[in-house]
């Protein structure tokens, strides 16, 4: 238990998309001793805004956001005031998603299945500084994060992403990481759609890896994110 929380109101930010589960759960912290609802974002620049403006020791973020992703909304409110516990809370365990909430420096992430008594242990446990990845999650990042090198490629500490990445490539596995498509990839670097593809299959065969999400959890572990 939080025994210094549990002499003040934890303060959240609830954000969805969707209206008439931001109404359940707000009536659910109604019903919370020393949890409050401060506020309620539909999407991810108003999430944002709301965090820098209302400033909620805890932030329950959903990523499929309209106008801006859960993914950029959490990087933006980690960069602007980290002391911000950002769960993420997803119907979904895309592997790209988990990878890039927590490059994006999410505390924890958990599927909306979770019980709500689970809830609330997670978010006291968020606060006393701790992280936390639903089981499913801590599975697909053990599996995501083995190495992808044999142990006679890694005798070449040459061969890192760093090195052998240009700067365009790393920017572009950046984004990958962060869980942007190859269409959002281009709209943000203004290149065309198949310039990215062609960039993208040159950054999985120099990685030696099969995918984007591999791709996305050697960045992570290289700190390339």
């Amino acid at each position: 238990m939080l025994d210094k929380q549990e002499q003040k109101t934890v303060r959240i930010l609830l954000v969805d998309d969707h209206a008439l589960i931001r109404r359940g759960m707000k009536g659910q912290f109604a019903l919370e001793p020393g949890f409050t609802v401060v506020g309620e974002a539909g999407d991810g620049p108003q999430a944002v805004e709301l965090a820098a403006e209302l400033q909620p020791d805890v932030v329950l973020m959903d990523i499929d956001l309209p106008a801006m992703n859960g993914i950029t909304a959490t990087q933006q409110i980690k960069s602007d005031r980290s002391s911000i516990r950002i769960l993420a809370l997803s119907a979904f365990d895309d592997d790209t998603q988990v990878i890039g909430m927590l490059a994006a420096g999410a505390d924890g992430y958990c599927l909306k299945t979770i019980e709500w008594e689970q809830l609330i242990a997670v978010i006291q446990l968020i606060l006393q500084g701790g992280a936390y990845l639903d089981p499913q999650i801590a599975q697909k990042v053990a599996r995501m994060l083995k190495p992808t090198l044999t142990s006679s490629e890694t005798s070449t500490p040459e061969l890192v992403p760093q090195t052998i990445l240009s700067n365009r490539e790393r920017e572009i596995l950046k984004l990958i990481a962060k869980g942007y498509s190859n269409q959002e990839i281009a709209e943000e670097l203004y290149l065309s759609l198949g310039t990215i593809k062609s960039y993208v299959r040159m950054i999985l065969n120099k990685l030696s890896v099969d995918d984007r999400v591999q791709a996305a959890a050697l960045a992570v572990r290289e700190g390339l994110i």
